[in-house]
């Protein structure tokens, strides 16, 4: 349950942080943005590090570490572009319907060696849904 509630504070942040860009990136741009954002990002981290159990760094998970920052980088810049061109909410429902979509693919098919996961035929009509839930946003 404490996973649940965490993964709906998590969307919630989600909401703000892609206003909160979409405001800053009109005037200092994405770029600089993704800059700021990220050296704040690091900065948190690096505070709240001593405090947690030591990782056992090897070169394949400070590889995919590096690649979740590029990814996070482009993660960031885009909802800050695309968000102050259209708006947030479209944005946001946007990214949740093709995020949804490539995980469930991801989870079926074990990427990286993660434990694979199947999903039933009601998860495919709650994708589906969501996309209509998505297009109707965009639309109207």
């Amino acid at each position: 349950m404490r996973f649940a509630a965490l993964a709906v504070l998590v969307g919630i942040a989600v909401a703000f942080q892609a206003t909160l860009t979409s405001i800053s990136q009109r005037t200092i741009g994405p770029a600089a943005l993704v800059a700021i954002s990220g050296l704040t990002t690091a900065v948190v981290a690096a505070g709240v590090y001593p405090f947690l159990s030591r990782p056992e760094f090897t070169a394949r998970s400070v590889g995919f570490a590096a690649a979740s920052g590029v990814l996070g980088a482009f993660i960031l810049g885009g909802i800050a572009y695309s968000a102050g061109q259209t708006g947030v909410a479209r944005t946001v429902s946007l990214v949740i319907a093709s995020q949804l979509i490539v995980s469930l693919v991801l989870d079926s098919i074990g990427v990286f060696g993660a434990a694979t996961q199947s999903f039933s035929p009601l998860t495919i009509l709650g994708v589906l849904l969501i996309l209509v839930g998505g297009i109707l946003v965009v639309r109207f």
